[in-house]
């Protein structure tokens, strides 16, 4: 049983960045140690284990090595090789050296298009672009909740490994049968606009009819962009006065946030709770605007209170993390 962790990272917004709008292209699923808990938070009492609201946990075997089968693609009109890619999951540095396209601005539809797994990358007879060196964000806290509906819940987080602020960050599930074959997949953006370095972010992807032989699963994280510029828009947000208890089938969150700014007001401000079992899975999270009127002055602070539904009963932790916005 852990402490409650209160990630206070969002001070960190206006590191200076260099490369505003630029990708990355990030390696696969990197094994993170759980959230340490803060030694100033206090402690959670969970009651006794009872059944999550609304579905049980599914344990998945680990990613399972897959025998690359080349995916071929037929370019239709509107198609751009950045989408391409991010629908399959690969970087557009490795669909033009397979496909030896010189000019990613000019794909033709009925061109027709290599998916690269792994082993065609391997093959590439020449490099056409240097390869880029990947920048390591990460992924933990991975689980899959089934409903009593039969959809399936992917829960995890996201962590900033990295010594930028990122911005769009996503990430892809994809499920497998026994024999290592892709079933299906989907991608999702984290629950947070803006990671500075350190900082973690939930998010949640939902399959509505997950296929009967799922047995494995993998979890990529697709792309991030350093938020250069664009970080100055964010407003430093403390969050203060947290708590959190069971509230009925749900858990709910309370506390306030404070602007630290010493001039700016934050015209929005976002709160994201995330909750944890006893081995650091995500179970439920939410992400909430909290009302402040005509915007939160330099130095004034404002209440938040939200509930959410959690997997697997009462968490052993949580965190809260928040971040202001000017106008």
């Amino acid at each position: 049983m852990g402490t409650r962790w209160i990630p206070v990272w969002i001070a960190l917004l206006l590191l200076g960045t260099a490369g505003c709008g630029s990708v990355i292209t990030p390696p696969v699923t990197e094994t993170l140690p759980p959230p340490s808990p803060s030694p100033t938070s206090g402690f959670i009492p969970p009651s006794s284990p009872t059944p999550g609201a609304g579905g049980r946990l599914l344990e998945p075997p680990a990613t399972p090595t897959i025998t690359p089968t080349p995916i071929i693609y037929v370019v239709r009109e509107g198609d751009t090789l950045s989408g391409i890619a991010a629908t399959y999951g690969v970087s557009v540095e490795a669909l033009q050296r397979i496909n030896n396209v010189q000019n990613p601005l000019f794909l033709r539809p009925g061109q027709t298009l290599i998916i690269p797994t792994g082993r065609e990358e391997a093959m590439a007879p020449t490099e056409l672009l240097p390869t880029p060196t990947p920048m390591p964000f990460g992924i933990r806290g991975v689980g899959f909740y089934e409903t009593p509906v039969g959809s399936l819940h992917c829960l995890g987080e996201v962590v900033n490994t990295t010594a930028d602020v990122l911005t769009n960050v996503q990430v892809r599930v994809t499920l497998f049968d026994a024999s290592g074959n892709a079933l299906i997949g989907g991608n999702v953006f984290a629950a947070a606009d803006i990671l500075p370095p350190g900082s973690r972010a939930p998010f949640s992807l939902l399959f509505t009819a997950p296929p009967p032989n799922f047995v494995s699963h993998q979890v990529v994280a697709l792309r991030g962009e350093v938020a250069g510029e664009l970080a100055a828009r964010y407003v430093p947000v403390t969050v203060e006065e947290v708590a959190g208890a069971p509230y009925g089938p749900q858990f709910e969150v309370s506390g306030a946030v404070r602007n630290t700014d010493p001039e700016r007001t934050a015209a929005t401000v976002v709160v994201v709770a995330t909750a944890y079992d006893e081995d650091g899975l995500v179970t439920g999270f939410r992400q909430q605007t909290v009302d402040v009127g005509n915007g939160l002055a330099p130095g004034a602070a404002v209440p938040f209170r939200m509930r959410f539904t959690v997997f697997k009963g009462v968490p052993a932790n949580f965190a809260v993390i928040a971040y202001g916005k000017t106008r």
